[in-house]
């Protein structure tokens, strides 16, 4: 469907749709249309994640928005395509953990805070958010990364990262994985390199943590 905006029709429908699921209990709903009118047919949310600032939402196809998980796109959030998205995790483009100290009972009353931290957030094509993990403002993330379960995350990561801990720390790097999976079942190759363009080239130990 490439970046075509979708009708009327289509916008109104995916909103009911997320509506009635509901009705149901906790569902993942399919389809989605982005704040700039482009519909998803491949990506899936969950009817009890939230997304703030869905217009600055740079959102990919095939991407998949676990149950209980909050997106803060309010400065910025890009999530490419394929990513997948676990349960109760948050994604955040702004902080006030500072501020609302510094300000107390002014906090509510003032417009522009000092020490109000803000920054986008970026995820490559296809990574990996585990469950209950934490991305804090101004992540970024490299393609093909995978992001361990309850880590909290913060700074520039390089493509094909593993990463885990409080705070999160490298601890390897996926084409290892990639290159044994895809010598087990090279079948698989051509759907690698569709996303990839290369197969995997894992780096030498002295290589992975630079």
């Amino acid at each position: 469907m490439g970046n075509r905006k979708a009708p009327w029709w289509r916008r109104r429908y995916q909103q009911l749709k997320m509506l009635a699921s509901r009705a149901w209990g906790t569902r993942m709903v399919g389809g989605f249309v982005r704040g700039d009118g482009v519909f998803l047919p491949h990506t899936r949310i969950s009817n009890t994640s939230e997304v703030f600032a869905r217009e600055r939402l740079d959102v990919g196809d095939h991407v998949f928005i676990g149950h209980f998980s909050v997106l803060d796109a309010t400065y910025g959030l890009r999530i490419g395509e394929g990513c997948q998205i676990g349960f109760f995790t948050g994604i955040f483009s702004h902080s006030s953990h500072a501020a609302i100290r510094l300000y107390g009972r002014a906090y509510v009353a003032t417009a522009e805070k000092k020490a109000y931290f803000t920054a986008p957030v970026e995820m490559g094509d296809y990574c990996f958010i585990g469950a209950h993990a934490t991305l804090l403002p101004g992540t970024v993330l490299g393609r093909g990364s995978i992001v361990s379960a309850y880590s909290l995350v913060s700074g520039r990561h390089p493509d094909f990262a593993i990463l885990a801990g409080q705070p999160a720390k490298q601890v390897g790097d996926t084409r290892r994985m990639d290159e044994r999976l895809l010598r087990e079942h090279p079948e698989l190759q051509a759907h690698y390199l569709a996303w990839a363009g290369e197969l995997p080239q894992p780096p030498q130990p002295n290589e992975e943590q630079a």
